[in-house]
C-alpha cells in the first residue's frame, strides 16, 4: 500500500530544541474494570501505596499458576475510554485535537531512541478531534498468546509486585490489626488482570490538546480532590542492576519509558522493584519523574526529554495535517517501520469504526 505521506525520523538535532509546553495534566474522571473486566463509573479499583517487605524477601513468581488472566485475544478498541467520555459528555466539556490512551503517546515519546521498536495505530477524524488506537492485527494478538515462558514470568512478577506494594484502603484509616491483616493477605493474593483503576485527564503538548485516558496503579494516602495525578504513583519491576551494562541499559531503557508514562499522566514517583534471577524481591527504590531526564544527561547513548517531547509534537502535527477526511469510518493508519526509521501514514478508506456509535450519539446531544 504505497503511504499518503512519510516523515523520517532522523537527524534528531531537528527535535533539539527548548521543550514544547505541557500543561499539567487535569483529571476529568476515573473509572474501574472489575474482577471481571465489567466497567464501573467508580474508584472501586483504586488502590493505595504501603511499601513491600524486604526482610525475608518475597518471590515475585509466587503464585503464577492460580493467575486469572486478562483475555488478550479481544481487542477492546478504545471503548472503555469513549463509554468515560460518554459519561463526562453530559457536562460537555470542550473538544480536544486528539483522543487517545496515555500508550499510544508514550509510544511517540520514546520512538527517537528506541528505533528498533515497530508500531502501528489507527486514526479517525470526528469534527476537529482525531481518535488513535493501537492497530492490534490478528497477527498481534495470536502474538500475545505465545509469549515465551520467561517473558510470562516477567510479566507476572510486574503484576505480583503491584500487589505487594498496595492494600484497598488507606493505611490512616485501619486499626494497627486491621493495616497487619491487610499487609499479610496480599502477600497470598491471587493476581487477576482483569482489575484496572484508570484515570481519564486533559492536558496539552504544544499547540495540541489531549485527552488521555492511562491505568494508574496507586496512590500515596488518599485521592487528592485537586489534581489527583500529584498523588498518584507508578510502580515497576526490573532485574537487579549487578553490571555497568545492566545500569546503562536501565537508564537507556527502562528509564525513558518510565519517565515518558509517568511524565504524561503528570506522575511525579515511580517505584521501582528490583528482583534476582530466581524471582526474589531484593530491593526498592523510588525515582521522581523530574529527576529521570538528570539522570542521565550528558551520559553517551541516552535519551533527551526535550526531544521525545518535540518530536511526540511533530508527528500529531504531521497526523492533525493528513488525517483530514471526516467521519468515524473513514480511517487512516500511522505506523513506524524500523528498517527505514520513518512513520508513514496511509488512507485506508471506509472501515468499521472504532469509534463507538454510543459516544457519536452523545457528541450529537
Amino acid at each position: 500500500m504505497k503511504p499518503l505521506a512519510r516523515f523520517a525520523l532522523h537527524p534528531l538535532s531537528k527535535y533539539r530544541l527548548a521543550c514544547p509546553q505541557f500543561k499539567e495534566p487535569r483529571e476529568l474522571l476515573s473509572f474501574s474494570y472489575d474482577d471481571q473486566r465489567q466497567m464501573q463509573m467508580d474508584n472501586r479499583q483504586l488502590r493505595y501505596y504501603q511499601p513491600p517487605q524486604l526482610d525475608p524477601p518475597l518471590s515475585l513468581y509466587a503464585g503464577i499458576e492460580q493467575q486469572v488472566l486478562r483475555d488478550s485475544s479481544k481487542n477492546e478498541h478504545i471503548d472503555g475510554l469513549l463509554a468515560a467520555l460518554t459519561h463526562l459528555n453530559q457536562d460537555r466539556q470542550e473538544p480536544a485535537d486528539f483522543v487517545m490512551y496515555r500508550g499510544m503517546l508514550t509510544r511517540l515519546f520514546v520512538t527517537p531512541f528506541s528505533t528498533r521498536d515497530r508500531w502501528s495505530m489507527n486514526a479517525t477524524r470526528v469534527g476537529q478531534t482525531i481518535y488513535v488506537e493501537e492497530d492490534l492485527l490478528p497477527e498481534k494478538l495470536a502474538e500475545r498468546q505465545s509469549l515465551s515462558e520467561q517473558h510470562q514470568r516477567a510479566t507476572y512478577g510486574g503484576y505480583k509486585f503491584e500487589s505487594l506494594c498496595m492494600i484497598d484502603a488507606p493505611a490512616h484509616t485501619l486499626t494497627a490489626e486491621q493495616l497487619a491483616a491487610k499487609l499479610q493477605a496480599r502477600e497470598s493474593a491471587i493476581v487477576n488482570t482483569n482489575s484496572e483503576y484508570c484515570s481519564v485527564f486533559r492536558t496539552q503538548l504544544g499547540p495540541h490538546a489531549l485527552i488521555l485516558g492511562a491505568e494508574v496503579d496507586c496512590v500515596d494516602g488518599e485521592k487528592l480532590d485537586e489534581f489527583p495525578a500529584r498523588g498518584y504513583r507508578e510502580l515497576k519491576t526490573s532485574r537487579v542492576l549487578d553490571s555497568d551494562r545492566a545500569q546503562h541499559s536501565f537508564e537507556r531503557y527502562k528509564l525513558l519509558k518510565c519517565w515518558a508514562q509517568s511524565f504524561i499522566a503528570g506522575i511525579p514517583r515511580v517505584t521501582i522493584g528490583f528482583r534476582d534471577d530466581e524471582g526474589y524481591l531484593r530491593e526498592v527504590r523510588d525515582i521522581r519523574t523530574q529527576d529521570m531526564p538528570r539522570i542521565v544527561r550528558n551520559k553517551p547513548r541516552m535519551w533527551e526529554a526535550n526531544v521525545c517531547m518535540n518530536f511526540a509534537s511533530q508527528i500529531l502535527q504531521f497526523l492533525r495535517y493528513w488525517v483530514s477526511e471526516q467521519g468515524p469510518e473513514v480511517q487512516y493508519r500511522l505506523e513506524y517501520d524500523p528498517d527505514a526509521t520513518e512513520i508513514r501514514v496511509h488512507a485506508l478508506g471506509k472501515q468499521a469504526p472504532f469509534v463507538t456509535a454510543e459516544y457519536m450519539h452523545s457528541l450529537s446531544k
